[in-house]
């Protein structure tokens, strides 16, 4: 979820810094990457998708489910994140591509500033659907499946009975008396 997202707080950011020249910038600051980085964020969306249906099934079973996290919690902490993202992806690509300043202002220079409100929007985005999967996981939980007991022979539902373990003759003090001591022979 974080990598599309940040993904997206990149091309937002620089579609709003830079309007109809969005492209050229993006081609003079390094960003050949970004096709490569958009087919990895899909293949981990995807993967991610997967693993919901996993944790559903999964919460099916066993009617365990997960308690959903704090929306506000979330939200900020993926917003956060989203930001670090940015401003280590930003700097990297400066310190990457000739000819670009360094520096902490880098990533909030030309427009950039745009990052902070665009990443609070999408933290709030990526947390409300991280909170309906952890929902749709607890849900799955409480319509758990019956587990499968078979009937006895009258019907009637029964535990198994316990299973008996045999000691051995030694063990139960019926071997009778040890054998005798060893003595030397004179």
């Amino acid at each position: 979820m974080i990598a599309a997202a940040a993904l997206a707080l990149h091309e937002l950011r620089y579609l709003i810094g830079f309007g109809d020249h969005a492209g050229e910038a993006l081609a003079a600051r390094g960003h050949a990457y970004l096709p490569f980085a958009g087919g990895l964020a899909g293949l981990l969306l995807a993967l991610a998708g997967a693993q919901l249906l996993t944790a559903i099934e999964r919460a099916r079973r066993t009617a365990r489910g997960e308690r959903p996290p704090s929306f506000a919690r979330l939200w900020l902490g993926l917003a956060a994140m989203l930001l670090l993202v940015y401003s280590g992806q930003e700097l990297l690509e400066a310190l990457l591509t000739r000819g670009q300043q360094l520096g902490p202002a880098v990533p909030f220079a030309e427009g950039g500033w745009s990052a902070i409100p665009l990443a609070l929007a999408l933290g709030a985005a990526a947390a409300l659907l991280l909170k309906g999967a952890s929902r749709a996981v607890a849900a799955a939980a409480g319509r758990a499946r019956p587990s499968r007991l078979r009937p006895a022979r009258g019907g009637a539902l029964r535990p198994s009975a316990p299973v008996r373990v045999r000691r051995a003759l030694i063990a139960r003090n019926l071997a009778g008396r040890a054998p005798p001591a060893l003595r030397p022979l004179t």
